[in-house]
Order: C-alpha cells, then sequence, then structure tokens
C-alpha cells in the first residue's frame, strides 16, 4: 500500500470514528461523505448550512466532477449539486484490498469528491453579505477577488476550529480545502484573531491580484503597522493558497465568465439601496474593504 493509500484511508477511519450529533438530521445531507461529521464538530459549518437553507437554498445529490464543477459558471444560483458517495467511501475503506487497483478506485473516488461544500455555501452567502457589484470588467474582476478572498479566509477559520489533527484528515479527503490548528492566533483574543483573519485576507487578495508575492509582505505590514510577528505569520499561511488556482484557475473563470457574473450579480442586488462596492485599483489603498470583511466576519462569529 503506497503512502497516499495509507493516508487517505487512515484519514477516513478517524472520521468515522467520529461521534455524530443525532439532532443535526435536518441539516445533514443524505450520502454526503463526512458532512454528519462536520456538522457535528464545528459551529461554523452549523452556521453556513442553517444559513444557506434560511436563504432557500437547496442541495442536489448528483455525481458531479471537480472539473465539470470548476468550470460551471454559475456560482450564484442557490443550488448545489454533491456526489452522493458516502456508501461507496464506506464500502471501499473496508475492501479495498479485493479492489484490482486500489490507488486507482481511491483517485475516482477524489475526482468525483472534492468540492467543499461549505466554501460553495459560503460563496452564495458572501453574495448577499456585500454591497452591488460594479459593472467595468476590471473593477468586477476586484470585486470578485475580494469576495473570493473572503470565502478562503472562512475556509481557513474552519480549519482552525477543526484543529489539526481534525482538519487535516478533512483535507486528506477533500471535505475541507484548508487545514489549520497549528498556530496559535485562533487561540488569542476574539480582536486578534479577528485582526491575523484580516491579515490572511488582504494576503489572499494580493494574491488574486498577482501582486508578486515576495512584495507582499511589506503591503501587509503597511495595513497592520507594528504587528509584524502576526503579519510574518498570516502571510506565510496566506501564500500557501494554490498557485494554479491563483494564476490559472481563477483568471481563466473570470475571464470566461465575468459578463455572466455581473447580470447575476445584478439580478441578486437588485432594488439594493447601497453604492456599488467600487475596489482601488492601487491595492495599498484597501481600506472600507476592511470594515466590510469584518461585517462579514461578524455575521459567521469571527
Amino acid at each position: 500500500m503506497n503512502s497516499a493509500l495509507k493516508k487517505y484511508l487512515n484519514s477516513v477511519n478517524h472520521i468515522m470514528a467520529l461521534p455524530v450529533k443525532k439532532n443535526l438530521s435536518s441539516l445533514t445531507l443524505k450520502e454526503c461523505a463526512f458532512d454528519a461529521q462536520l456538522l457535528s464538530l464545528s459551529s461554523l459549518y452549523r452556521h453556513s448550512r442553517k444559513t444557506f437553507f434560511q436563504m432557500k437554498g437547496e442541495f442536489h445529490p448528483k455525481v458531479c466532477s471537480t472539473m465539470r464543477s470548476l468550470s460551471t459558471h454559475d456560482l450564484f444560483a442557490n443550488h448545489i449539486e454533491y456526489s452522493p458517495l458516502l456508501s461507496e467511501i464506506r464500502w471501499f475503506k473496508d475492501h479495498h484490498h479485493q479492489v484490482a487497483d486500489p490507488d486507482q478506485a481511491m483517485a475516482a473516488i477524489l475526482r468525483f469528491s472534492e468540492i467543499s461544500l461549505y466554501h460553495e455555501q459560503n460563496h452564495r452567502i458572501v453574495w448577499q453579505l456585500l454591497p452591488p457589484a460594479p459593472d467595468s470588467q476590471a473593477d468586477l474582476r476586484r470585486y470578485l477577488n475580494f469576495a473570493e478572498s473572503l470565502v478562503v479566509v472562512l475556509d481557513l477559520a474552519l480549519g482552525d476550529e477543526l484543529g489539526k489533527e481534525h482538519s487535516q484528515c478533512f483535507e486528506n479527503v477533500r471535505s475541507i480545502y484548508r487545514p489549520g490548528g497549528e498556530h496559535p492566533w485562533a487561540q488569542e483574543s476574539k480582536a486578534q484573531y479577528r485582526e491575523y483573519l484580516l491579515a490572511l485576507l488582504a494576503t489572499t487578495y494580493l494574491l488574486l491580484e498577482l501582486i508578486v508575492p515576495e512584495d507582499i509582505p511589506k503591503a501587509v505590514d503597511y495595513y497592520f503597522p507594528g504587528k509584524k510577528k502576526m503579519v510574518r505569520a498570516a502571510v506565510k499561511r496566506g501564500l500557501q493558497l494554490s498557485e494554479l488556482f491563483t494564476q490559472n484557475t481563477n483568471r481563466q473563470w473570470q475571464s470566461l465568465y465575468w459578463q455572466q457574473a455581473s447580470k447575476k450579480l445584478s439580478a441578486l442586488h437588485k432594488g439594493s439601496d447601497q453604492d456599488p462596492l467600487y475596489l482601488p485599483e492601487d491595492p495599498l489603498d484597501l481600506d472600507e474593504e476592511f470594515v466590510i470583511a469584518q461585517h462579514v466576519l461578524n455575521f459567521f462569529g469571527l
């Protein structure tokens, strides 16, 4: 058994052994792998699910590959598809030794189960919390990158809440995108942890705006003067965001779908009395955006 398969099976066994709260059945998605465990462990995960349901969000159990999910332009519809693979994973956990090529079988399972529902839910929630979007392509690009940065920070906060061991296992099976629990900032005061999350937000936004990574520490220092230790920790963690995503996937999606995104965001905010959110051309001029980000973090109890 190779190391990747062993890590995957160990993680599945670890998660399956976790206690599940019986009073969360109304929130749990049928045949959604490890959903019950995440709901039981994480108040952030529960809050996200409850909010999505309150928005009349719907889930559809349909086999959905990673590529199909990433290539869709509809991050705005109030429905999310997920692959109902729990029974398949349970069977594979106990019978992998009977499979002719267990490594290939594991890769096939992951190909259809590595979209984080928490991440997808939060996209829909964040659209509702943000002011209306601007119209032009460049302004909309910055708006979309800011929204993505907020969702990424919520991914990181979930990893912190789950803790090092649990979050690593959930990340190994692709139920969450980013592990956590290794950094002490989540154990600091709420105000200190909030500042750390905002520094992570800034780092992520700068990465998505394709700022040279070597220049990002100075920029985040500028946002948070006198906080060098916190900034170093946040930037180091923030820079772990996938280069494939920042350099390719995100930019390609925006290039293909920005016009559809503009129309759908306009429809979502129809009738709003708020002004559109125009982020500054110079990212060093970010200011009001941190106030908006704090509003989002407040909503999630962070």
